[in-house]
């Protein structure tokens, strides 16, 4: 058999530009005779993003250095334990990661790794993945796609088990065999989608990589694919047909040479093992002993399952029937059984069976004969002595009859009944009395013959209750002494420092605001503010004292009537601006100045709501109808001098058309030459000056803003920058115009463009704590005036110079404000009255704030300058219209 080698190709398609190695495909090659990829095999990773490729690239290099480190660092033999471990340690790195970055930073990936030692391939995938080998002949998709030409409907949605969605994953392992002239193919979910059954298979049938990596190329152009990666590993004869053919000659020599080499090096690992095994000592041994024990019992479970079990031989005779079953003896039997065990154990005398003819022994009972007669015993029957008393004195019977009672003896009869009566009462009283052993007896002092108990002290026990009552008042009252005198030690110590603060300066104010913010965090942990109103008002003041040196030296001011206006009415939507249209000026219809407009470029919904507050309505959204034109995603909106417009895409990727108000119906009319503009990114922006369009971030011309006259949309726009200035603008963020042009681009840099030429660079200055990346950007007033606001994702807003970039003021939300500003996104400066108003886009509310007076320096009483106006800087130069 002739020796075989791995052999890799690359594929990677950014932008629609063809690139030879891809950032997101991983090719882990052996760089040396003793390196892990050599021990442990070859790896191969490609991961794809949920996001665009700009976002989702650093989430997937952090995924795949991380499982390349962690697989070939894990000391495991088993190549799918290490890869599982691998995963989960890279899914928590991610997940980590997205936790402390913001919603609009956060990515979760999937990912494809093989694994290819010797012949034997392992595959590990967290979908969306795919992966197709070509192994014997046979054609196979991993994951099985149902239906060849489309691929399955959640091949390219990210699950919530994909890498960084939460801290569980659990991959899909597969294993085959990689043998001479198999091919595997990676590739991300939407190549995937484009790839039928007939073009895997001539794919992964091409004899040279390049070619293969060259179709794909050319498949991606027919689909319109901007971005695609893949990966190609096939398994091919180390010689050439040259050195095959041609043993001696120059190219059979260096072949066999490098293939000879290969094995030394193979050899030379190995050895490596054994030795550090040896070097374990005991603990070494017992592990190769495992190791070899394992692989013996794979060997032979795989070589049990290769041959085919022995069918048992046919017989035409019907099989015997079964015995029946010996269930015992019956219930009876065995009650009866239980009762003579249960007699026997309790020691009675076994049941004695009746005989016939003999009569039982309770005929016997009560016969005599067998005992002595018993004594007789005679009953006295005769009256008492006090009957035969009252028998003699009654006499009924016999005897003399008694004489007449006397006058006297008449007289005193019925008195004497009645005696006798009582007698009798009183007698049968003390016969119902209980014992004299029953009746309770009065203790006497002294000695006794029963146990006496001490008396309950209840005296003492008062007078310990009033101790304790009187020690708990004291240790009350002595408490709040004691917390009052920290209270006003505290509140000293803050006053000392505010105080102190009045006469800093630019180099001692720093440490001074510090020590003031530990004071009067001091003064609220002692609890003095609930104390008294005095100790009210001292914080109240020193805190607006702090605030004013703070606005001084950082420039940091807040809002102070920060309230919500509009909450979206979908639960977890996201408004992307907010329009607020300027005081009508010679115009009749003003109906639609009553209203502010919010636009939700996710959803592609365009709302509106009362100025003054009030419930939210969908002015323009997808599926409606204007006209014969179903409307598209509303992608932005802009005020045209009397009413709002929008600009819609149909589709994914269709024209875009211009929707305007024309009294209370919309108009449109389609942008010329926007259906070669594609699929936008989210810095696509639109403005109106002067009635013109101007739209940026249109597709392929990225770097340059187009301009649609008014009333012509219909016709090709006319590309406005002329002149760069040796700038380069495609990666600016957002789009501003007030006679001038501005694009603010991710490094806080302003480039600002007149009459299609570069004029100059505003750079902010004086920041601090400094900007990172800004999220858009407002411009106020006219050409020459106001100000720039740039919302930061550090929950403030910052104003800055118009001319010089200098820093004015930076505005945050208080901390004990129940508003956080922590998805701010973008804003609106109402500069009509007299004081600006800022509506902020916070994620799903609308927030309405009035802005704060600048701050003044330090030790200067003066008044500080309105809000929002422009400090003279120099010669104002003439307006030029864009």
């Amino acid at each position: 058999m002739l020796p075989s080698e791995t052999r890799s190709s690359q594929f990677g398609l950014i932008s629609g530009i063809r690139q030879p190695n891809s950032d997101l495909v991983l090719d882990a090659g052996p760089a040396g005779l003793f390196t892990p990829e050599a021990r442990k095999g070859q790896l191969y990773i490609l991961a794809e993003a949920d996001q665009d490729v700009a976002r989702g690239r650093d989430a997937c290099q952090l995924v795949i250095q991380t499982i390349h480190r962690l697989f070939y660092d894990d000391s495991s033999f088993s190549i799918t334990a290490a890869l599982r471990k691998a995963i989960s340690a890279a899914n928590k790195a991610l997940y980590e990661q997205n936790f402390h970055a913001p919603p609009q930073k956060r990515a979760v990936v999937g990912v494809s790794c093989a694994v290819i030692k010797g012949s034997d391939l392992y595959i590990a995938q967290i979908l969306p993945a795919q992966a197709y080998t070509l192994a014997g002949g046979k054609l196979r998709a991993l994951p099985a796609i149902p239906a060849w030409g489309a691929a399955p409907p959640t091949a390219a949605i990210f699950k919530p088990g994909a890498v960084g969605a939460s801290l569980s994953i659990e991959p899909e392992f597969y294993r085959s065999t990689l043998n001479v002239g198999d091919t595997l193919l990676l590739c991300s979910s939407n190549l995937a989608q484009v790839l039928g059954q007939a073009d895997v298979s001539r794919l992964l049938r091409s004899t040279v990589l390049e070619e293969l990596a060259d179709e794909l190329g050319e498949l991606c152009a027919e689909h319109q694919l901007a971005d695609a990666h893949a990966l190609a590993v096939a398994s091919r004869p180390a010689l050439s047909p040259a050195a095959q053919a041609d043993p001696l000659s120059r190219v059979g020599i260096s072949e066999r040479g490098r293939l000879a080499l290969r094995r030394a090096s193979g050899w030379a690992g190995r050895l490596t093992g054994e030795a550090a095994l040896l070097l374990r000592g005991a603990p070494g041994r017992a592990q190769r002993r495992r190791t070899e024990t394992r692989i013996e019992r794979s060997r032979r479970e795989e070589a049990r399952l290769a041959e085919p079990q022995e069918e048992p031989t046919f017989t035409p005779a019907p099989p015997p029937r079964p015995q029946p079953l010996d269930l015992g003896p019956d219930l009876n039997e065995r009650v009866a059984q239980e009762r003579q065990e249960r007699r026997t154990r309790l020691g009675a005398a076994p049941v004695r069976p009746a005989e016939a003819g003999e009569p039982p022994p309770s005929s016997f009972l009560g016969e005599s004969g067998y005992l002595a007669q018993p004594t007789e015993r005679r009953i006295d029957l005769s009256d008492t002595p006090s009957m035969a008393a009252l028998g003699k004195r009654t006499n009924p019977y016999g005897g003399p009859p008694p004489l007449d009672p006397t006058l006297s003896e008449r007289i005193a009869q019925p008195f004497a009944q009645i005696a006798g009566a009582l007698s009798s009462m009183s007698q049968r009283r003390r016969l119902r009395r209980p014992p004299p052993r029953a009746l309770p007896r009065a203790r006497g002092g002294g000695l006794s013959y029963r146990r006496q108990s001490p008396p309950f002290p209840w005296i003492w026990l008062l007078v310990l209750a009033l101790v304790i009552a009187a020690a708990v008042l004291y240790g009350v009252n002595l408490s709040r002494e004691i917390t009052a005198r920290r209270a006003n030690d505290s509140l000293d110590q803050a006053a000392t420092a505010i105080a102190a603060l009045r006469t800093a300066d630019d180099t001692t104010g720093q440490s001074r605001l510090d020590a003031a913010a530990l004071a009067l965090a001091e003064v609220r942990s002692t609890g003095a503010l609930t104390e008294t109103l005095e100790n009210r008002q001292r914080y109240d003041e020193m805190q607006r004292e702090y605030e004013r040196s703070l606005a001084a030296l950082q420039r940091l001011t807040y809002f102070d009537d920060l309230s919500l206006l509009a909450q979206h009415p979908v639960t977890a939507g996201l408004f992307t601006s907010v329009v607020v249209p300027p005081p009508p000026q010679g115009i009749t219809n003003t109906a639609s100045f009553a209203n502010i407009y919010m636009l939700d470029s996710n959803a592609g919904v365009l709302y509106r709501m009362p100025r003054t507050g009030g419930p939210i309505e969908p002015m323009l959204r997808p599926e409606d109808t204007v006209g014969p034109s179903v409307v598209g995603k509303i992608k932005a909106q802009a005020w045209r001098e009397d009413n709002i417009v929008a600009v819609a895409q149909s589709g994914d990727t269709g024209p875009f058309t211009f929707y305007f108000r024309t009294g209370d119906s919309w108009g449109y009319n389609t942008l010329a030459g926007s259906e070669t503009w594609g699929r936008v990114s989210e810095r696509f922006r639109a403005a109106n000056y002067g009635g013109n369009l101007y739209v940026w971030g249109a597709g392929a011309a990225a770097d340059q803003i187009q301009k649609y006259l008014s009333g012509n949309y219909g016709q090709f726009p006319d590309p406005w920058i002329k002149d760069y200035g040796g700038n380069k603008v495609d990666s600016a963020i957002d789009l501003a115009i007030d006679g001038s042009v501005y694009l603010l681009k991710p490094d806080n840099h302003i480039l600002v463009f007149e009459a299609g030429a570069f004029k100059r660079e505003i750079v902010p200055q004086g920041v601090n704590p400094p900007l990172i990346t800004p999220a858009s950007f407002f411009v106020t007033g006219e050409q020459g005036s106001g100000s720039i606001f740039l919302i930061d994702y550090n929950q403030r807003i910052v104003e800055i110079d118009k001319q010089t970039g200098a820093l004015i003021q930076q505005v945050r939300a208080r901390p004990d404000s129940p508003y956080h500003l922590d998805q701010l996104t973008s804003m609106f400066a109402d500069t009509s009255g007299a004081r600006p108003v800022l509506y902020l886009v916070n994620g799903g509310q609308i927030l309405r704030a009035t802005l704060p007076d600048r701050p003044r320096p330090l030790g200067n009483p003066a008044t500080p300058a309105p809000a929002g106006t422009a400090q003279p800087t120099g010669t104002v130069e003439p307006t030029v219209t864009p």
